[in-house]
């Protein structure tokens, strides 16, 4: 976007007043220090509010113990987190946006098998099949919680906060008691809607009789919870309607879904399987319903051209960006001088690392949480002597490489063997589900030659020019396949690229646990071919995050898709593939089986020798886009090996 537009007009919520349309709402970061928002939080925030945006919304704030979960979430049920929420607020304050403090319970998903005390809920029903039964929480429970929320929000205001949020969606506990799908009781909180919104209803009391007058107080809610039993938009509109009618709501913040085993919980963060702005019609729902109500839109935005039809249409009136924002710090600024780079929604840095209980971080951007070693790096990298880096392979570690060397002021060279950069991901441009992959390389290409990285295709590194008196060689050539010597497998890239030479029945079989087998899967279904997965593990795709992997599989769903699992293939004769239980030794046999291809984790490659040559990426060590990007942009800011570079670069990698 590269001129101001209606997102970045001065806007009046209710009682909030911001200098834009443009909300970075709540998200998990795992950066927090025993329950408080720490240095990483700081300088996280402080780039999105320098970079433009109108609201920040803090992550969820736990009112109670039984809601924390982890400890490097963000507690409010003690005066601890006062200070640090209140430096946080000076910080985002001192750029020229807001901060409003999100409060929320996440009732059932708060314990596990691995919890000494178990999770509260509405009524004991586990979150998905394999979860803990958490425990009906008794009136006095409940009555405890009301006082939570309020006490939670006397802390906030304290701490200098512009609104605070109540969150009533997502599966958390308020609308698992809201929910007739997660609530079974038959006291006062159950039956019928009345009863299942009571306890908002004494929540958004409480609430508001702690914060100071006029504190503007933002809902969110999920507008659909997908599944079946649970709340649609007209139950929800009938929801609201009740809420409003008693309480000064200032912003209405329409998301969807509900935290359960099913494809519900995928729609929460959208991957690039879904189209952009997949839900926009909810928002439009509840702003027809409630013209007098400001509602903020979510939901894979995206791009500020998709946040600006959401406004222009009159679907909403503030627009949330989540994952954008952790992608481009500098999203909200209406003036863009240089190619930027967009979130493609893969869900690798975000919700791949919090689902492992790491912190996040980005495929595009990975100085997301690491905002101040990123910095010092580059900072000590420009101070230092500017040189000659060669950079070989254009794939994801190669073009961070390259456009990190530029960015520093070195003259850099790139060289791709191929006709095309992109390295391993050009594949997954071809694979409807991970279309997106395309962007990430277009962007990431537009950067360098703007940069003026002299990028060269179709030019092998031989001997001759890795002699060329390079002051940086960076060795990003990508992994090896690894064959199935078993029998004979059709390559993945044939498949994909050949749509007549897989035949009418595929077997895939799936021994590296990505969205790759899905995606290969989705393709042969598109084109007719029914197909079978195979795998040894106990598990489909056990490598794709929990906020994926349910809508790939439903995408799957009754279209000649089915899967053998628990299975070791051993051999195939005549269109007969036996394999074999690992347990009981037993075979068993797929039949009319017109090809097999094999999706297994790849070698690592076998790179140009060079002295002092840098080797990063799947040709170090084969892994994803995330971990490529990561270490080829630190390789490309390390060109210059100086003693600040050195100790900036050791920091940062100890922060890990």
């Amino acid at each position: 976007m590269t001129t101001r537009s209606r997102l970045h007009e001065t806007v009046h919520s209710g009682r909030l007043t911001l200098r834009n349309r443009l909300v970075m709402p709540a998200h998990t970061t795992n950066f927090a220090a025993a329950g408080a928002f720490s240095a990483r939080h700081m300088a996280y925030h402080r780039a999105r509010a320098a970079g433009g945006v109108g609201l920040i919304i803090t992550e969820g704030m736990r009112v109670h113990p039984t809601s924390l979960g982890r400890t490097n979430t963000v507690s409010a049920f003690d005066d601890a987190v006062i200070p640090s929420l209140t430096e946080l607020v000076r910080t985002v304050h001192a750029e020229g946006a807001k901060l409003a403090a999100q409060l929320l319970h996440v009732g059932r998903q708060s314990g596990g098998h691995n919890m000494l005390t178990p999770a509260w809920a509405a009524s004991p029903i586990p979150w998905s099949a394999t979860a803990a039964v958490p425990h009906q929480m008794s009136t006095d429970e409940i009555a405890e919680l009301v006082t939570a929320f309020g006490a939670a929000a006397r802390r906030v205001a304290a701490a200098g906060v512009d609104a605070v949020e109540v969150h009533l969606g997502h599966g958390h506990l308020l609308q698992q008691f809201l929910s007739p799908a997660t609530n079974q009781r038959t006291d006062r909180y159950g039956g019928s809607l009345a009863n299942r919104l009571r306890l908002t209803h004494e929540v958004l009391d409480s609430v508001a009789a702690a914060l100071p007058a006029g504190t503007p107080v933002i809902l969110r809610i999920s507008a659909d919870e997908f599944i079946e039993g649970g709340l649609g938009v007209e139950e929800m509109l009938a929801a609201v309607a009740l809420v409003v009618e008693d309480h000064e709501i200032d912003v209405l913040h329409v998301s969807h879904s509900a935290y359960v085993g099913t494809a519900s919980i995928a729609t929460q963060m959208a991957d690039m399987s879904f189209p952009p702005l997949p839900f926009r019609h909810l928002p439009r729902a509840f702003k027809k319903e409630f013209p007098q109500l400001s509602v903020l839109a979510v939901g894979r935005v995206d791009t500020l051209a998709n946040a600006e039809s959401l406004v222009e249409s009159g679907d909403a009136d503030l627009v949330a960006l989540a994952r954008p924002h952790i992608a481009n710090p500098n999203l909200a600024l209406p003036l863009v001088a240089t190619p930027t780079r967009e979130c493609i929604a893969c869900n690798q840095g975000c919700a791949g690392r919090l689902e492992a209980g790491l912190p996040i971080s980005c495929v595009v951007n990975p100085e997301a949480g690491m905002e101040r070693e990123w910095d010092a790096l580059r900072t000590a990298a420009r101070r230092g002597p500017r040189g000659r880096v060669l950079v070989v392979g254009g794939g994801p570690a190669g073009l961070e490489a390259a456009i990190a060397a530029a960015s520093a002021g070195h003259h850099t060279c790139l060289v791709e063997a191929a006709d095309e950069l992109g390295g391993a991901l050009r594949l997954a441009t071809a694979l409807p589900m991970r279309a997106e992959f395309g962007r990430f390389i277009a962007e990431a290409e537009s950067l360098a030659r703007h940069l003026g990285v002299d990028v060269k295709l179709g030019v092998r590194a031989g001997e001759h020019l890795l002699a060329d008196g390079w002051d940086h060689v960076v060795l990003a050539t990508g992994a090896a396949d690894v064959p199935d010597t078993r029998f004979p497998a059709l390559p993945l890239d044939t498949a994909v690229t050949d749509p007549g030479s897989t035949g009418g029945h595929v077997v895939l079989i799936d021994e590296d646990g990505t969205t790759t087998a899905l995606a290969v899967a989705d393709l042969l279904l598109s084109r007719g071919c029914r197909v079978t997965l195979l795998t040894d593990r106990p598990a489909l795709s056990w490598r794709v995050p929990v906020y994926s992997r349910p809508a790939l599989l439903q995408r799957l769903s009754g279209r000649g898709f089915s899967a053998v699992l628990m299975r070791t293939p051993l051999r195939l004769d005549d269109g007969v593939l036996t394999y074999a239980d690992p347990l009981s030794g037993e075979h068993g046999e797929l039949e009319n089986v017109s090809s097999v291809i094999t999706i297994r984790q790849r070698a690592a490659g076998t790179p140009p020798a060079h002295p002092g040559g840098v080797v990063v990426g799947d040709a170090y060590a084969p892994r994803t886009a995330l971990e490529a990007a990561f270490e080829g942009r630190l390789a490309g800011l390390s060109a210059a090996d100086t003693p600040d570079v050195r100790a900036a670069a050791a920091t940062l990698r100890g922060r890990l």
